[in-house]
């Protein structure tokens, strides 16, 4: 519910200068006297207010600076999912490789050596690669 003089009345509450009229509809109108109580204690909460607002030029660039923050987040997460790959696939070279030294063929001993050098330097390669990146 709304009424026309409520402008009024929130200028009477900021200025403490209460037209006759205006006061005697004051005491009548409900909306008028909700709008009064509203405006008393947000008048009363910007007095005893401790901080000022910050100014507009530094909220824009905190926000700016966050979308950048945000934006790196969201950039590194492919890398880390592949450093992630290449040492789960290390350690599963790791494995491969142990259990062809256990076998008794030294051709496939020679050949696990061979696997686990090239395995081990292309995740080295690729964890060298995505941590110049960061």
């Amino acid at each position: 519910m709304t009424c026309p003089r409520e402008q009024e009345v929130i200028h009477a509450v900021r200025s403490g200068q209460w037209a006759e009229g205006l006061r005697a509809h004051f005491a009548e109108c409900e909306a008028c006297s909700e709008t009064a109580m509203v405006a008393g204690f947000m008048l009363q909460a910007a007095e005893t207010a401790e901080t000022a607002a910050p100014e507009a030029g530094f909220v824009w660039w905190k926000s700016q600076l966050r979308a950048r923050r945000e934006a790196a987040v969201r950039a590194e997460k492919p890398i880390i999912v592949a450093e992630r790959a290449v040492a789960v696939a290390a350690l599963l070279v790791g494995v491969w490789a142990a259990a062809w030294f256990s076998s008794e063929s030294p051709a496939l001993a020679v050949a696990a050596v061979g696997g686990l050098i090239l395995a081990g330097l292309t995740a080295g390669s690729a964890l060298l690669y995505a941590w110049s990146r960061k």
